[in-house]
């Protein structure tokens, strides 16, 4: 009889320890689904090692890179490094909340449609304020007919070189983390937009 209610309390106590670890998990996702983003700057840009934010027009390419990027373009085999500034508002009581990212889906829409899309697999942890983030992802462009889809390439081409106007496109980043808990990585539901 004592062996049951030693026992009986044991399981008591884990289940209680297990609600308060997924009530913790749940507020953190919540506050994390809720919070606002915004790009507050990108440092660098670098498409399979070529920096492409200084690049406005044709003639800023070499020679060979202008050939490795059709190449890799033409295999739909882009890589991207990154650095970039992205700014997280959590709400007046979750401020002190962090979160790992453990993986991070992203897809760039512009006009409304899906272009670029990618994966970043290396963890990031995400808090209040002003993150910096080191992101380097494969780039998978939206393919027509089986092949990357040179509308695409050209719209993309449209968004680098203008800086505003009305031939630019409408941009939206959306991003849909996996975030690491105390019962495992849980990915959130849908894509995040992130304002620019």
């Amino acid at each position: 009889m004592r062996k049951k209610n030693k026992l009986m309390s044991i399981v008591l106590l884990l289940g209680m320890a297990l609600f308060a670890f997924s009530c913790s998990t749940k507020n953190d996702l919540d506050a994390f689904k809720e919070a606002k983003y915004s790009l507050s700057g990108i440092n660098e840009i670098k498409l399979n090692g070529v920096n492409v934010l200084n690049k406005k027009r044709p003639e800023d390419f070499s020679f060979s890179e202008a050939a490795m990027l059709f190449s890799a373009f033409s295999d739909n085999n882009l890589l991207a490094y990154s650095n970039l500034g992205l700014n997280v508002e959590l709400d007046e009581g979750s401020k002190e909340r962090s979160m790992t990212v453990t993986k991070l889906k992203w897809q760039l829409l512009l006009d409304g449609k899906q272009t670029l899309s990618g994966l970043v697999d290396e963890p990031v942890e995400l808090r209040h304020g002003l993150n910096t983030i080191n992101v380097r992802t494969p780039i998978m462009l939206s393919e027509e007919n089986g092949k990357p889809g040179y509308n695409n390439l050209i719209r993309l081409v449209t968004l680098l070189s203008k800086s505003d106007g009305p031939s630019r496109p409408e941009i939206v980043l959306q991003i849909k983390p996996t975030i690491q808990t105390s019962v495992g990585p849980v990915e959130m539901p849908g894509f995040i937009n992130v304002k620019n």
